[in-house]
């Protein structure tokens, strides 16, 4: 018998990963100490209170983290690990939550509720910031001052998002027992993302590279 370990980031599951897996993730000294700013301290829209209440000021700040997190996706898609396919299925995923939000703003701008919109984003991405930023490869002085913002992120949503702290979830990991079975080949780790959209740029069943 060996240990199954599955990922679950609010609406995103990732599954099939080893025991071997999650001690590369302890120990993963290819680990980008950059992600964590880049997808959270320098994005204020998910952080700041609610100052962006026009569609022409949401607009380009959403498009500015999706495009990030496409590009660097591009960029880190040809690096053969499984934590790299961790981080990158997390960053899918944040991307996807952007578009949601571009789309509602695009369809219903005359009468766009933008406080609701940016509620469900920062909600979405709650458990994808919790898990980069309790990653154990962090530079300190990285994760105090994310920490910081976060804990202040989630006042303004319960105060001016109308979000529900029972909303806000952490990232987890379900463990498995199963049986070993010789295959030639590495069994591929299974990615699912709920979104209210059709998926366009993401897989529901992506191999890791």
């Amino acid at each position: 018998m060996a240990w199954s370990y599955k990922l679950i980031a609010g609406a995103i599951t990732i599954e099939n990963f080893t025991s071997q897996d999650i001690l590369d993730l302890n120990e993963d000294k290819n680990y980008d100490t950059e992600l964590l700013p880049s997808i959270f301290t320098f994005r204020e829209i998910l952080w700041q209170p609610n100052v962006y209440t026009q569609p022409s000021l949401c607009l380009p700040q959403l498009n500015i983290l999706k495009e990030f997190c496409l590009e660097y996706i591009t960029a880190r898609s040809e690096e053969e690990s499984h934590t790299n396919h961790i981080y990158l299925q997390l960053l899918k995923g944040l991307s996807t939550f952007c578009q949601e939000a571009l789309d509602r703003i695009s369809q219903h701008e005359a009468e766009v509720r933008i406080s609701s919109i940016l509620g469900d984003l920062r909600k979405k991405a709650f458990p994808i910031v919790k898990f980069f930023l309790f990653h154990p490869m962090n530079r300190h002085d990285y994760q105090v001052d994310a920490l910081n913002r976060l804990n202040y992120a989630v006042k303004i949503m319960l105060t001016q998002y109308h979000n529900k702290y029972d909303d806000l979830e952490n990232p987890y990991w379900i463990v498995a027992q199963k049986e070993i079975v010789e295959k030639p080949e590495l069994e591929e780790s299974q990615t699912s993302i709920k979104t209210t959209k059709p998926l366009v740029e993401l897989e529901a069943k992506s191999s890791s590279k």
